[in-house]
């Protein structure tokens, strides 16, 4: 069982890191000796299109980026569950294989999955998974509930981190359009609701593209909702 006076050392031992590339670093870390696995891998994610793509993995100490791992989440029920429950999750041989999308190969040593959404309130941003639980460690209810709770204060922390470190990103007028945008508003729809022309609206779009470095305004969205400026 984790104990908690070691658990909120570690939280906030994590509000105290001003680099965000350390912060999900010592994120993953912090993951690993919760729940004592030998490897985790965290990964962003998007509700444009389901989409899941690797940042970083950590084994035997040792980080690797993993941007060419991409997932629909659709497709895997074992991460999705997590996702849209926002609430860790664990899984065992006939469950794990019975819940593994067929066009998905179990390598033939992974007998568990362990997966931990990355979430501020309603809103996920990420996942860490592990498939190289310790033989001898045995996930109790209270560890799930515990990695839950680090979950949602992993990603309130980014979610602070990100806004303070890009807050000056957008101006608020193209913040305000960028988060009519997400809502799924028109053009005209935006421009009539903040009194402004068509014109002006695409002006902030493509300054909001530009500033992102995305290649179009969903795109743009997406790396917001990402960076965690909109939600």
């Amino acid at each position: 069982m984790v104990q908690p006076i070691a658990f909120y050392d570690q939280l906030q031992n994590l509000k105290k890191i001003e680099n965000h590339e350390k912060l999900i670093v010592e994120i993953l870390r912090t993951f690993t000796r919760l729940c004592l696995v030998e490897d985790a891998y965290l990964c962003r994610y998007s509700p444009i299109g389901f989409l899941g793509e690797g940042v970083i993995s950590l084994k035997q100490e040792k980080i690797s980026y993993i941007h060419d791992v991409r997932y629909d989440i659709r497709t895997l029920p074992t991460i999705e569950v997590a996702i849209m429950e926002r609430q860790a999750r664990y899984y065992e041989s006939q469950e794990l294989f019975e819940k593994t999308s067929s066009q998905y190969i179990i390598d033939s040593n992974v007998s568990s999955f362990l997966v931990m959404p990355i979430f501020n309130g309603t809103g996920v941003i990420g996942f860490i998974y592990s498939m190289n639980i310790l033989e001898e460690r045995e996930i109790l209810q209270s560890t799930l509930d515990c990695l839950t709770e680090f979950g949602g204060q992993a990603g309130r922390i980014l979610q602070s981190f990100s806004h303070h470190a890009k807050q000056d990103v957008l101006s608020n007028r193209e913040l305000e359009v960028m988060k009519e945008i997400s809502r799924g508003a028109a053009t005209k729809e935006i421009a009539d609701s903040l009194g402004i022309s068509e014109f002006t609206v695409k002006q902030y779009v493509k300054l909001a593209i530009k500033k992102t470095g995305a290649l179009n305004r969903v795109h743009a969205v997406s790396e917001l909702i990402r960076r965690g400026i909109i939600t």
